[in-house]
């Protein structure tokens, strides 16, 4: 299924395209305060970023990765990215999300999970959701709770790099 368009009260969360790299790669892929809890190392080049989009891209109609850019819609800015992936391993979605700083603690990641986690329920019609955050940041599970997940444990996740880090898992069930 083709990545669709959702929306929420403050955002419209849309596919990414390659055309999106130089505002990510501003706004949040090359800050080091977003990428320090994410799996990816901090963008060092706008190449980087297009490689990730293009990626992205090539991935919009596969019934396994749902990817969207986040669109503030009082100022039109896009401020992050999200979505699901599917785990084989857990046989499940797994929700993942990141925003630019600016954005941070004003609730619109609490709203962009609600929306994707309704579109894993309603359209893809699955029973639950996996969850995971790197243990320091302590308000992706306070936004995984808000949207009604329950903490299952801790597990080593493996970076895009190869490192690892430790990480707080979670469960909804629908």
């Amino acid at each position: 299924m083709k990545t669709p368009i959702l929306e929420s009260k403050r955002v419209i969360l849309r596919p990414l395209t390659v055309a999106d790299a130089k505002t990510a790669f501003n706004n949040w892929t090359s800050d080091d305060r977003v990428t320090k809890y994410m799996r990816y190392n901090s963008h060092t080049s706008i190449d980087d970023t297009i490689g990730w989009l293009r990626f992205v891209e090539e991935a919009e109609n596969s019934d396994k990765q749902y990817d969207w850019g986040f669109i503030d819609k009082e100022t039109g800015t896009l401020f992050g990215s999200g979505g699901l992936v599917w785990k084989d391993d857990e046989q499940m979605y797994e929700i993942g999300y990141n925003s630019m700083f600016d954005y941070w603690n004003k609730g619109f990641t609490t709203e962009i999970a609600a929306a994707i986690l309704d579109f894993a329920k309603n359209t893809l019609k699955q029973t639950k959701v996996y969850g995971c955050h790197a243990v320091e940041n302590v308000n992706s599970g306070k936004v995984m709770i808000k949207n009604g997940f329950v903490p299952t444990g801790y597990a080593t996740v493996t970076n895009f790099d190869g490192t690892t880090k430790k990480a707080r898992t979670y469960i909804l069930n629908f």
